[in-house]
């Protein structure tokens, strides 16, 4: 038997993955929590976690599957997020797979089955999504995103690049709009740390 515990951010969504899951015979949802931390604190028995992309905390989702791969439990991201960022990102910290929901119990089903078995769970669109590469930056925008995007204040990024603020500003607008070219627009330009390797120096 399968133990599934299930962190969402709707209290209504268990009962329908309970539902989807009722006649599998193999999988069972031993815990439900709304976060995280709710979550780790009661310490369930579990072998694969269904973790929502979005928890009402907050936390970063590839920060908790980070943490709950640090707790030697598989992790299956089940969200309604599909974009590149979302995926890659939770990918990278150790998520055995990514399913967009949907009410597939077969889907759903196989995806458990191949993350408890240690299996990569994700569509054929989602590997593409992944395997897809960033839009290319020139070398100083790579710069300017690295130090702008780790903590440096935007006067401190224009010192260490000898440039000004302006032209900083000008190289981060620049990667927006090369974002918002592939309809991935971004607001934050400091998420897309992670998505470029290796950094400069």
């Amino acid at each position: 038997m399968i133990r599934v515990a299930v962190i969402d951010n709707d209290k209504l969504v268990p009962a329908g993955l309970r539902a989807l899951l009722a006649g599998t015979g193999d999988i069972v949802i031993v815990h439900t929590a709304t976060t995280l931390s709710e979550h780790l604190a009661v310490a369930p028995e579990s072998d694969v976690v269904l973790l929502d992309l979005r928890l009402e905390d907050g936390t970063e989702a590839a920060a908790n599957v980070a943490k709950l791969r640090g707790h030697g439990v598989r992790v299956l991201v089940f969200s309604v997020h599909g974009d590149r960022r979302h995926v890659r990102a939770t990918v990278r910290a150790g998520a055995g797979g990514y399913l967009v929901k949907d009410d597939d119990a077969t889907k759903l089903a196989d995806a458990i089955r191949s993350v408890y078995g240690g299996q990569p769970a994700l569509t054929a669109e989602l590997m593409s999504i992944i395997n897809d590469d960033p839009p290319e930056l020139s070398p100083q925008e790579a710069r300017a995103l690295f130090l702008y995007g780790t903590g440096s204040t935007l006067a401190a990024t224009a010192r260490r690049m000898a440039v000004t603020i302006p032209t900083v500003r000008s190289y981060l607008t620049r990667i927006r709009a090369k974002w918002a070219a592939i309809d991935e627009p971004v607001d934050d330009v400091r998420t897309l740390v992670d998505e470029y390797r290796p950094r400069p120096e």
